[in-house]
């Protein structure tokens, strides 16, 4: 009796000790993981719009839009894109593919791409990228996504 109550407390403490120790150092392990994959994801978020940034701005002469597209088509914005693939949240993935899959489509058929669905697209985009980057809940549509970009968002997507 005198060594169950002397020594069976002591080690039910150090293994329940040692038990709260191990997996609060794997929750901190994965919330690292998790923190530096946001971080990843916002760095790769940023470059994939790069250059649909540029097509927003005012100043887009022929020249200036066929640089852009040269960059969307180039090596290194595949490779970006690809490791976007990779690492991106899921919805952001598949807006993305959505987008891509539109402008393909009406490249393939010699089309003009649609700019209503393109814009509806592009903010659908845009839209899962802010709720991957810590706005999960929120409130905005993909229009107000562009309202601040493009004039006449709203005779686009009515």
């Amino acid at each position: 009796m005198f060594w169950i109550e002397t020594i069976i407390p002591p080690i039910l403490g150090a293994i329940l000790g040692f038990g709260v120790w191990y997996v609060q150092s794997k929750l901190e392990k994965i919330q690292n993981e998790q923190e530096k994959l946001h971080d990843e994801r916002r760095k790769i978020y940023s470059d994939i719009l790069e250059p649909y940034i540029k097509l927003l701005s005012k100043s887009n002469t022929e020249a200036e839009l066929q640089k852009v597209t040269r960059q969307i088509t180039s090596f290194d914005y595949r490779k970006k894109a690809f490791e976007f693939t990779l690492i991106g949240d899921d919805d952001v993935v598949h807006a993305f593919n959505d987008m891509m899959q539109h402008a393909f489509k009406a490249e393939s058929e010699n089309n003009n791409v649609n700019p209503a669905q393109m814009m509806k697209l592009w903010g659908d985009f845009l839209l899962e990228i802010r709720k991957s980057v810590n706005n999960p809940n929120t409130s905005l549509t993909n229009k107000d996504m562009l309202r601040g970009f493009i004039t006449d968002i709203d005779k686009m997507l009515k």
